[in-house]
This record gives C-alpha cells, sequence and structure tokens, in this order.
C-alpha cells in the first residue's frame, strides 16, 4: 500500500497546478460551437493539454514570487547581520544563540532550505540546550543577561555593548554589511515562558518560551517582524504553536495543533492581499494514550484512534480538497489481503486478487474524495476517479502478485488521463523556472544544489 501514499503526494501536487482558467469574462471569439463548450457559464472547458500548459504558467508564478521574496531588503538585512555575527569570535559572537537561530531560520526559509512547517516549529527548537555553554541554565537567564543595545564598530570589527534597557535586546549595524552607518535595528522584546517539564531534552530544566517578538528597521522602515505563542500541556508537550512572519510585503502565519483529539497545521503563504500558497492538514479521532495503546494490541481498533482526515492546499486561484473516512475505509480494507508470491513449495492458497482489488477502488471511491477548484468562483476544475488492478511479475524462481493502486483525472472537458501518464512530458518550462532559481540561492548560499527533473 505504500505506492497509493506515494500517488496521493503526487496528485496533490498536480492537481493543485493543473486547473485554472485565467480571464473569468469570456473574450470574441471564445465560445466553440462543438460539444467542448459550458453553454452554462459560457467559458470553454480546458482540455488537458491547456491545463498543462497554464500549469507551468502558475508554476513559473510561483517560483518568481519565492525568488521575489529572497531579493527583499529585508532578507538582505538579516543576511548581513548573519555575516557580521560569523565575523566575529566564535566563542563569543556577540548574539545569543536563540537569535542566531531565529536569523538563520528566517533565512533558510526565504532560500527554500526549510519548509513553512519546519519554520513553524522554530520555537520548539529554541528551547533546546546549548552545549557550548556550561552556564546556560534557562532561556529567560539567557534572554535577562543580554538585554541592552549592542552598536556595531566597523573599527574593531566587533559590537559595542551599552546597558540600557532590562526588556529588550536591540542590535544596530550597517546594510549591506560593508556601508559607513549602522542603518539597520534588530529588536527583540516581549519574552515570556513558563516553568515546566522539558521532554524534548531532559538535560534543560529552565523555562520554555511562550511568546517572543523581534522585529527589523531599515532606515527607519520596519521590514520584518517574526512572533510567536506557545501552549504547553503538563508534560511540556506544545499543545498550540502560533507562528507569525513578515517580510516586506510578504507574510508567512504557521499554526500547529497537537491535543487528545486533534492533530494539525495550517500554513498561509502570501505577498500583501495576494495567497500564494495555502495547506491545512487536519487529523481528528482519539488520541489519547489509552486508544493507542489499545490499537497497539488490537489492529482492528484503529479506527477508534483515527477518524478522519482533511488536507487542503491552494496554490494561487487553485485550491485542491481532500477528505478520507477513515473509521469507515478501514474496516472495509484492513483484512484484504494485497499480494502473494507464488513459487513452488508454496502451500498457501492464493488469494482473490482481482475480488480484493474491485472491492479496494470500491472504498476508495466512496470514502476518499479529492477534487479541485477555483479560489475565485469556487466552481469545480476536476475530480480524482480511483482504480487498481492486479500486476503480476516474473523472476527467478516463481511470480509475484500484487494489487496495484491507479488515479485518473477528470477533467471539465470530460477527458480522463491517467496521473502517471500525463506526468511524463511537458514541463520543460517549469523544470527550467525551478533549476534557474536553484541557481540563484546556489550562487547566494555558496552551496550548489542538485537541479530537479520531472
Amino acid at each position: 500500500m505504500k505506492q497509493s501514499l506515494n500517488l496521493l503526494l503526487a496528485l496533490a501536487m498536480v492537481l493543485t497546478l493543473s486547473f485554472c482558467n485565467k480571464d473569468d469574462d469570456p473574450k470574441p471569439g471564445d465560445k466553440d460551437p462543438t460539444d467542448t463548450t459550458d453553454t452554462t457559464s459560457n467559458v470553454v472547458k480546458l482540455t488537458p493539454e491547456q491545463n498543462k500548459d497554464l500549469l507551468q504558467t502558475i508554476g513559473v508564478q510561483f517560483v518568481n514570487e519565492m525568488s521575489a521574496m529572497q531579493q527583499t531588503e529585508g532578507i538582505q538585512a538579516l543576511t548581513s547581520f548573519g555575516l557580521l555575527v560569523e565575523g566575529e569570535d566564535e566563542e563569543d559572537p556577540g548574539a545569543p544563540n536563540q537569535l542566531i537561530k531565529i536569523n538563520k531560520a528566517i533565512v533558510a526559509f526565504a532560500h527554500g532550505q526549510i519548509s513553512a512547517n519546519q519554520f513553524g516549529a522554530l520555537p520548539v527548537a529554541l528551547r533546546t540546550s546549548n552545549d557550548d555553554d556550561d552556564d546556560f541554565e534557562s532561556l529567560e537567564e539567557l534572554f535577562d543577561e543580554a538585554t541592552g543595545t549592542y552598536d556595531w564598530n566597523a573599527a574593531t570589527e566587533e559590537f559595542d555593548y551599552t546597558d540600557n534597557s532590562n526588556d529588550k535586546i536591540i542590535f544596530k549595524y550597517p546594510t549591506p554589511e560593508t556601508a559607513a552607518s549602522n542603518n539597520t535595528t534588530l529588536t527583540l522584546s516581549n519574552y515570556t515562558s513558563i516553568q515546566v517539564a522539558n521532554p524534548i531534552d531532559e538535560e534543560y530544566t529552565g523555562d520554555l518560551p511562550t511568546s517572543l517578538d523581534v522585529e527589523l528597521k531599515l532606515d527607519g522602515v520596519t521590514q520584518v517582524t517574526y512572533g510567536f505563542e506557545v501552549d504547553y500541556n503538563s508534560e511540556g508537550v506544545p499543545e498550540k504553536v502560533e507562528t507569525a512572519l513578515f517580510v516586506n510585503p510578504f507574510t508567512l502565519s504557521v499554526d500547529l495543533t497537537n491535543n487528545k483529539t486533534k492533530i494539525g497545521t495550517s500554513v498561509d503563504f502570501s505577498n500583501g492581499t495576494k495567497t500564494l500558497i495555502a495547506t491545512s492538514v487536519e487529523f481528528n479521532g482519539d488520541f489519547s494514550d489509552d486508544a493507542i495503546e489499545a490499537s497497539e494490541e488490537d489492529e482492528d481498533k484503529i479506527a477508534d484512534v483515527l477518524k478522519d482526515a482533511n488536507f487542503s492546499f491552494t496554490l494561487l486561484d487553485l485550491k485542491m480538497v481532500a477528505a478520507i473516512d477513515f473509521a469507515n475505509f478501514y474496516p472495509e480494507v484492513a483484512d484484504l489481503e494485497t499480494y502473494y508470491d507464488e513459487y513452488d513449495g508454496n502451500t498457501d492458497p492464493m488469494p482473490n486478487l482481482e475480488a480484493n482489488a474491485t472491492t479496494l477502488e470500491a472504498a476508495l471511491n466512496q470514502y476518499v474524495s479529492l477534487t479541485t477548484s477555483y479560489v475565485s468562483t469556487g466552481k469545480i476544475a476536476a475530480e480524482v476517479e480511483w482504480y487498481t488492478f492486479v500486476e503480476s511479475e516474473e523472476y527467478c524462481c516463481g511470480t509475484d502478485h500484487s494489487i496495484e493502486l491507479g488515479a485518473r483525472m477528470i477533467f471539465e472537458d470530460g477527458s480522463k488521463v491517467d496521473l502517471e501518464d500525463y506526468l511524463e512530458t511537458g514541463f520543460g518550462q517549469l523544470e527550467g523556472a525551478i533549476n534557474d532559481l536553484l541557481d540563484q540561492i546556489s550562487e547566494d548560499i555558496g552551496e550548489d544544489l542538485e537541479h530537479i527533473e520531472f
């Protein structure tokens, strides 16, 4: 069944890129006397090849947006700060390691080195101990000791410290790093925390962060803000994490939920008021220790743990929504045999794989839904139809028989195209745009990143 997961992931990418009619109002000549015209909306239905062309267009637009983020003044200013800190004494960089982690994470996200979800988990990473600092006992202690102002001194190539604040850490430095004046101000404030167990790092017994705000101003204009809020349970496990990043004009918000009834994450990445990409994943059920232990002892109770799951993915004007009714799906397929190894000496009876494949296909189409629609109109652009088949492969000593899973996309003109066939050709423009971006990132970070190939 592993192939099923891989297929779903590939399908998610294709569907959310493949269906878009960029002009809501029909142009003169758009009407077609053939039956590919939807007379109820007066909009020409797109063929698979037309969708493929639009996939590339939308994909290239998104790649260009990410490229533009790397060139923002805020990212350049954070990069300058990183270069100045790295140039100082490695044993005493003049900046708290937690601040350096934040700085590196923001730059890494802008350059595509970490995902939005990885960035959203940054508050959890801040609470691990610092092996290089034997005196480090708590984040609160570290923050309180570092409060004050640090002015970059170009002559000594170090930060000069002034003890003039008890609740803020302020860095003033030049952007670019070779500039003559300290035209950039980086401020950390509103640090709060609680004292609770730390299940991630047993050696650290200090406080855990519940909030922090970061602001960067360049020539008096706010270019970057970052903040988070964290709620913990009594065992020190984060139950809710809310993270917000602003890199003028881009905004990223990441929310993580982890409790006894729901596990999920949501991401929204925008340029001004335009949503570039948004995702939401939600698992609902009974995730208590008792329920999980019961399912480990009795596989039939797995459906008591996970009831259902929902997934949505938005890219510009495209939205994909998937849902699985796991509580009803699992009992119908859990006991299905999906593989048989036929060889001399195998006395086990061969299961009826054809019948099992039919049962699996019916369950998928009944309990697992996947559709794509337009954000601007809400109109459904395409649906997915699952299918199964039995594949037999001979080897030296016998024959392997297995149930394989496939999916076909039903386009708005009624065409049905297999996902694998659809992906094989026709994406050279998008591939080139992504590789151009990878080349730019490689130059920025000084590392060689391999090109992708569809």
